[in-house]
């Protein structure tokens, strides 16, 4: 079964044609995870698994540490058993919180906070027994800051927490042998269709297809054959054709492969 892991049919981009697009996922028979970037969405998630093969995740975004809290007592609330993981989650060093100054250095405020809030979604994933979905995206300019990855791995081993998948992966091959040396996950989307994207071809070709989920991160990030629409679920197949062709594999195989994968990650 073809599957998007990381997904925002929750955000504001769909209110307007969510049946639509539920519906073309439901043609294609594909699977859905919905992924919290705050409270209210998060929520919406939850709503959203009231269709066939929908799933949902909660979180609080590194972005968003500053406009609410992450109330744990809250977010156990909406639980339900259609929740497959808790996320995303993780560090952000690209993004200054939408209440400081456009393009503000992140300060270590703003990291110590994002731990703070990154640490109570680990202890909500331990007591809910899920997995993590893991956010992580460097600084443009400082290269003091070219760990992001490695930073979250190193919270994550401080809390005995290896269980996830880091999504949309940006990083080093060093980062992406780290991350499956320990049976960890590792999420791509529709960037390995973009032309300047041969470094995280490499990577893909490198990795063993059995740590590899597909996702769209819609409605971003759509891949080039849909570039300057919004992006959603069925494009995901995208992702997949792209990457049975740098490993010489069918779709089917690919497509396959990664739903075990998100099967056995997320306990589908």
């Amino acid at each position: 079964m073809l599957i998007d892991t990381h997904a925002h049919l929750n955000f504001k981009a769909f209110e307007d044609n969510l049946d639509e697009v539920v519906k073309r996922c439901e043609e294609l028979k594909m699977s859905v995870i919905n992924v919290g970037a705050q409270y209210e969405t998060s929520k919406k998630a939850v709503e959203i698994t009231k269709y066939k093969n929908f799933y949902a995740s909660l979180g609080l975004h590194p972005i968003h540490v500053f406009d609410e809290d992450f109330v744990l007592d809250e977010y156990k609330k909406i639980y339900t058993d259609k929740v497959l993981a808790i996320g995303e989650t993780g560090l952000d060093y690209f993004h200054s919180p939408k209440s400081e100054e456009n393009n503000k250095p992140i300060t270590p405020k703003v990291i110590s906070k994002q731990i703070e809030v990154f640490e109570e979604h680990i202890k909500l994933a331990k007591e809910l027994d899920l997995p993590l979905i893991l956010h992580g995206r460097n600084s443009k300019d400082d290269f003091t800051l070219q760990t992001v990855y490695f930073d979250i791995f190193k919270i994550l081993e401080n809390h005995k927490y290896l269980n996830g998948v880091f999504h949309c992966f940006s990083g080093s091959l060093m980062e992406a042998k780290t991350i499956i040396d320990n049976e960890m996950y590792i999420g791509f989307t529709g960037i390995i269709t973009y032309p300047n994207a041969q470094d995280l071809r490499d990577i893909v070709n490198y990795l063993p297809l059995d740590r590899i989920l597909i996702e769209t991160d819609s409605p971003y990030l759509a891949p080039q054959k849909y570039r300057g629409k919004t992006n959603e679920p069925i494009y995901v197949e995208e992702v997949a054709r792209q990457i049975a062709e740098i490993k010489n594999l069918s779709l089917e195989k690919v497509i396959d492969t990664t739903w075990e994968n998100a099967k056995k990650l997320f306990k589908i």
